[in-house]
C-alpha cells in the first residue's frame, strides 16, 4: 500500500525545465535527451544499486515522457493557432473570399493542431492543478506496474520524472513511510529539483538516491537472505494512445 506522496514542479520560476531555453521547443524525446545523457542513465543505475546495497528496501526510478495526453489541450492551442493565422491572412492587403478564408482556418487548425500534439506548448493551455493530479495519478500507477507494492517487507520507494509537465514525485510505501513521513519526501523531492534547476541533474537525483539508501538502511538493514527484488535499471515509458 502506498502511503505517502511528496509532488513537486521540476522547473526554475520561469516555468522551464531547469535549463532554461534549451528545452522551450523541444519535443519530450530531446527533452529526455537534455536532461539525461546515455552516461547519466548509467551513473543513476549504479547509484541506486549502491543505495540499495545495505538494506533490504527497493528504490525503483522512473522517467515519463508524458503522464497524459492533454487532447484538450492542444484542441485550445490549435483554435487559438487559427485565429491569429486567419487575423494575419486578414491584415495582409490583398482580395479576400470566403473561400480562402476557410481554407487558411481549415490547413492553420490541422497544422497548430499537430503542432501542439508534438510539442510541450500544450502546458500552456492546461492548469497547474491538472498538471499535479495527472503525474500524481500516473506515479501511483507506475507504482505498482513497476512491482514496488509487492515489496516484502512494504519498504519500496518510487522516484518519478515526468517531462512534459516538469514535475517530480516521490512515493514511499508504508513500511518505510511510517519510519521517515512526509518530510523526507519533500527533501529527496528537492534535491532532485534542485539539481536540475542548477543545471545539475544527474547530481540531484544520485543525491536524492543516496538519501533513500541511507533512510532504508537504518530502518531496514540488509538481511542475509535478501535479495534484489527489482531492476536498477531507469524505467523509461512513453506515453501510448488514447487518454486525456
Amino acid at each position: 500500500m502506498v502511503e505517502a506522496a511528496s509532488e513537486g514542479e521540476a522547473h526554475p520560476a520561469a516555468g522551464d525545465f531547469g535549463q532554461k531555453d534549451t528545452l522551450k521547443t523541444a519535443d519530450c524525446q530531446s527533452m529526455a535527451k537534455k536532461l539525461l545523457t546515455e552516461e547519466d542513465k548509467k551513473a543513476i543505475s549504479l547509484a541506486i544499486k549502491a543505495a540499495e546495497g545495505t538494506t533490504s528496501g527497493e528504490i525503483v526510478f522512473a522517467v515519463q515522457d508524458a503522464s497524459a495526453h492533454y487532447h484538450h489541450a492542444a484542441l485550445q492551442g490549435a483554435l487559438a493557432g487559427t485565429v491569429v493565422a486567419v487575423a494575419i491572412y486578414l491584415s495582409i492587403p490583398t482580395e479576400h473570399t470566403i473561400g480562402l478564408i476557410l481554407w487558411v482556418e481549415l490547413v492553420a487548425f490541422a497544422a497548430f493542431y499537430a503542432l501542439f500534439s508534438y510539442l510541450p506548448w500544450r502546458r500552456w493551455f492546461v492548469s497547474s492543478r491538472e498538471l499535479n493530479a495527472r503525474v500524481q495519478q500516473a506515479a501511483f500507477m507506475e507504482f505498482y506496474a513497476s512491482g514496488l507494492c509487492r515489496t516484502r517487507e512494504s519498504n519500496g520507494i518510487l522516484v518519478y520524472l515526468s517531462l512534459l509537465e516538469r514535475r517530480v514525485v516521490v512515493l514511499g510505501d508504508r513500511g518505510i513511510h511510517e519510519k521517515m513521513g512526509d518530510h523526507h519526501w519533500e527533501d529527496v523531492r528537492d534535491k532532485i529539483i534542485r539539481g536540475i534547476r542548477e543545471g545539475h541533474a544527474r547530481e540531484g537525483i544520485c543525491a536524492a538516491l543516496e538519501s533513500c539508501g541511507k533512510a532504508l538502511a537504518d530502518h531496514f538493514p540488509r538481511r542475509p537472505d535478501d535479495i534484489d527484488e527489482l531492476s536498477n535499471q531507469i524505467i523509461e515509458r512513453k506515453l501510448g494512445p488514447g487518454g486525456a
